[in-house]
Parts: structure tokens; sequence; C-alpha cells
């Protein structure tokens, strides 16, 4: 019988596109031009077979593809500035610094054109979150101290390096949007996946990318979600890995000396602190841990996601749920009402399923309404015994451990 082993082409092609790109990069610093032509269009011809494999992102490719057939038809060109589209304003600032007047831009504004889609509506108050009072105090001292005048002549400098640590679900992302929106800032979501998945062997240049358009677009501010994955310890071994916290230590450490009349803040989150770089923990200004919600902020999370959406409670007190879900985070919470709502809902619309096979139009579906009940206790507590917490106390000892030896 006759094996037949499937190859995944495209990963190829992508490595190899990967050496082009880095010949190309070396031959135009040592000068040698026409290698550097031989090595951009063999890039974009890999890139343009690349489209073939993913047709998903095959306009993306054919770009990138043209940008190195453009570049290779000026570099018989002397003395010609070759910059991807988009980056002429960058280097005439950098000409006017006194910086090399002969570069490539390096596709450096593909890197920003990413940068710019990581933008995120920030919707979220601070009285949409519940508890976490410390944190809000600190947010909000750094944004109205970065702003605001002193009505004497002082210096102060508030942090602007916030690294968010604690369980899955208790509202770091959620602090983030806020002091954002408290801001009235560009919000810049950059989750791991986009870092490091999409841009194998780039995520460096992807980082400061990231930096320099928020520079641009200050007041901003860069939410780094799940950033133990992004900066992990570097005696992993892993190159790639000592790569990028190099790049994020050397933005740091950059980011605090720059004088901006805008203020832009870092906000890190991580569910896994002990897992970080120590000279990435040491050069964030405040390190705040973000606990699970006590009984108190539960009974306002119940309330939150119930009463104030316009449900009814019935047979059971916010005191009793907050009660049975001692360990539970915000999300967990909000995870359980939801569950409790939809039980209500078909408890209540039994014949809701018979009416959807006769609808064949977005219209019919708008005139359509619904009963709404009471939430009751039985579809509380159901709910509360489907949806578990994912943090266990020797979970919650370790945060805790982490914050004792930890300054803020």
């Amino acid at each position: 019988m006759m094996v037949v082993l499937s190859i995944d082409a495209s990963s190829f092609l992508y490595e190899e596109i990967l050496r082009a790109k880095k010949r190309f990069e070396e031959a135009y610093r040592s000068g040698d031009y026409a290698a550097a032509r031989a090595s951009a269009l063999k890039a974009a011809e890999l890139l343009r077979e690349l489209a073939r494999y993913r047709p998903w992102s095959a306009g993306k490719y054919l770009e990138m593809a043209e940008e190195y057939e453009r570049i290779a038809e000026t570099l018989g060109e002397p003395r010609r500035v070759i910059v991807a589209r988009g980056g002429a304003a960058e280097i005439a600032r950098r000409r006017k610094r006194g910086g090399e007047g002969e570069e490539i831009g390096g596709l450096d504004a593909e890197f920003e054109a990413e940068a710019e889609k990581l933008v995120a509506r920030a919707d979220v108050s601070w009285d949409d979150i519940v508890g976490l009072e410390e944190a809000k105090k600190s947010l909000i001292e750094a944004i109205i101290y970065s702003l605001a005048r002193p009505d004497k002549p002082v210096r102060v400098e508030p942090p602007r390096r916030f690294l968010l640590y604690g369980p899955p679900g208790t509202g770091k992302t959620m602090l983030a949007m806020a002091a954002s929106n408290m801001l009235g800032a560009t919000f810049f979501n950059v989750s791991v996946d986009r870092v490091l998945s999409r841009y194998v062997g780039d995520s460096p240049r992807m980082i400061a990318a990231i930096f320099r358009v928020a520079y641009r677009r200050a007041p901003s501010i860069i939410f780094f979600d799940e950033i133990e994955s992004l900066v992990a310890r570097r005696d992993t071994g892993r190159e790639a890995a000592t790569g990028v916290v190099q790049t994020f230590l050397t933005e740091l450490d950059g980011f605090k000396s720059k004088k901006m009349e805008k203020p832009v803040i870092i906000i890190a989150a991580t569910n896994k602190p002990w897992l970080l770089d120590e000279a990435i923990l040491s050069r964030f200004d405040k390190k705040i841990y973000v606990p699970l919600p006590d009984k108190e902020a539960r009974i306002q999370l119940f309330r939150l996601h119930l009463e104030k959406k316009g449900f009814e409670v019935k047979g059971i007190t916010y005191e009793e749920l907050a009660e049975l879900t001692e360990g539970y985070s915000g999300r967990d919470i909000a995870n359980v009402c939801r569950e409790a709502v939809i039980r209500m809902l078909r408890r209540a619309n039994p014949g809701i399923y018979e009416a959807a096979g006769r609808i064949n139009r977005v219209e019919t579906l708008e005139e359509l309404r619904y009963h709404v009940e009471p939430v009751t206790r039985e579809d509380l507590l159901e709910a509360i015994k489907r949806i578990k917490p994912p943090v266990s106390r020797k979970d919650i000892e370790r945060y805790e451990r982490f914050a004792e030896n930890t300054l803020g």
C-alpha cells in the first residue's frame, strides 16, 4: 500500500522568504547593491508563490512582493533613498537628526501598518469595574499627574509602566481600557498571537513598530496581554525569546527617557508573573496585584450583570449568591449570570424553536418578540453548578506569595 505524505509547502516558502529578506538587508548594509537587488527579487518571487498557497492572505503577500520589486528597480540608481511606502516622513526626520542620509526602510512601513491594526475601541468606564480600588487609584493618578499642571514649579514623574498580575478573568483588560477611555487615548490591544505567530522571526521589529506608532499617536496606551508569553525568562535557551526580550528592554528603557508632550502609558497583564524575565519585571514602575473579588465585590458583580441589566431575581439574595461563589473571578460570575439568563429564556419561551423554522428573513426575526421572566433561584444554582472556577486555592497562595515578595 502506498502512503502519501502531505508536505506543507507554505511553511517552507515562509522560511525561504525570511532568509531572502535577511540576505537582502545584509547585502544592502554592506553596499553590495547587485546582491541586494537579486535577494529582493527572490523575496518577491517567493512571496508571489506563497500567495498561491495561502489565498486568505494573498493580498498582503502580493503587496509585499510589489514592494520588493519596486525596491529592486531603484537599487540600480546610485544615492537613491529606498523606503517603503509611507515611510518618507520618518526618513526626513532621521536626516534632520543627522542620521544616515541613505538608508532602507526595511519594510518598516509594513510593520507599522500592522501596528495600526492593533488599535481597538476602549469603551469601558471606571464605573463598569467592580472593586479593584487600588489598581484604579494608581492608574487614575498616573493619568492625572501626566497631564495636569502643578500649582508650584515642581517636576512630578508619575509611573507610566504598569504590570497587572493575578488570576485570569479578574478585570486586567478592563482596567487598561478604562484608563485609555479616561485619557481619550489611542488604545493598542497587543495580543501575543499578533506579535509572535504572525511574524515568525520578526517579532522584535513588530514590537519596535508598535512603540513608534504609539509615540506618533499619543496620548496612547499600549496594552500587552499575556506578557509572560512574549517576554519569558531568557534561561529557556530559546533564541527567539532572547531577541524579543532584548528589544522589549530597549524600548522600555528608551520609553522612560523620552520627553513627550502627550503621555504614552504601558500596561502589561499576566496570569503568570513568575515566568517573566527578571530584567523585564524590574522595568515596571508599578506592579499591581489584581485579586479575585471579595464578597462585597461579588455582590456588586451579580447586581451589575442582573439587576442593572433589567433582570428581576427571585428566590435568592445577592448575599447568598456571593457566599456560593467564593473563589470565582469576575469573568466566572459574568458567565454564571449569562447561563442563568439563558435557562430563564428557555423556560419562558418554549415555542421559540418551532417559530425558528418559519423564519427566513432578517425582517421577520426583528419583528419577533420573546418573553422575559424573573431569574429564579433554580436558574442561578444550576448555573453555579455548571460553571466552576479554574483557579485553585494553591494558585491563589502562589499569587499572594509573589505579591509579598514583589515591591509595587
